[in-house]
């Protein structure tokens, strides 16, 4: 599997990270599917195995109880946004600022959910929701470089 190229925003390099954290027991527990089923899924050149959307929302749910996040959701937006057609900077620029106002919320709930005493972790905030925080945190400063972007080419 390793050596293909990937797009940085796909479905396959998502489940190959998600296939390095869970592992097969996490996957049978989320899906009843073997890991070898995944990394079928993984393999962009492979037509005959893709993921099915209701085995994209256990995973993530898994990953969610596990403290990763929504690797699956985020692929997904990311895959979308990377289609958003260009039509006028200012719609741009106010999507924009909306998108980053939904992924502070995502930060500050991220946040929130590894400080909270009856965690997992309780207090202690665990290396997966460090983790998790830290993705999060990109997510919302590859937006702010996003809108500085679109702010310079209006100029």
């Amino acid at each position: 599997m390793a050596g293909y190229t990937r797009k940085l925003i796909s479905l396959e390099l998502a489940l190959k990270e998600i296939i390095k954290d869970l592992k097969d027991e996490g996957l049978k527990k989320a899906t009843n599917k073997s890991e070898s089923h995944f990394r079928k899924c993984s393999d962009k050149n492979d037509n005959d195995h893709n993921i099915h959307h209701k085995d994209s929302i256990a995973i993530d749910l898994e990953c969610i109880k596990r403290g990763l996040g929504n690797p699956m959701l985020r692929a997904h937006e990311n895959m979308l946004e990377a289609t958003y057609p260009k039509i006028k900077k200012e719609e741009d620029v106010s999507d924009t600022l909306i998108d980053i106002g939904a992924r502070i919320g995502r930060l500050m709930e991220t946040t929130k959910e590894a400080m909270n005493p009856s965690g997992d972790s309780g207090q202690k905030v665990s290396d997966a929701e460090k983790n998790n925080i830290s993705k999060t945190i990109s997510d919302v400063e590859a937006k702010i470089l996003e809108l500085k972007l679109l702010i310079d080419q209006a100029k």
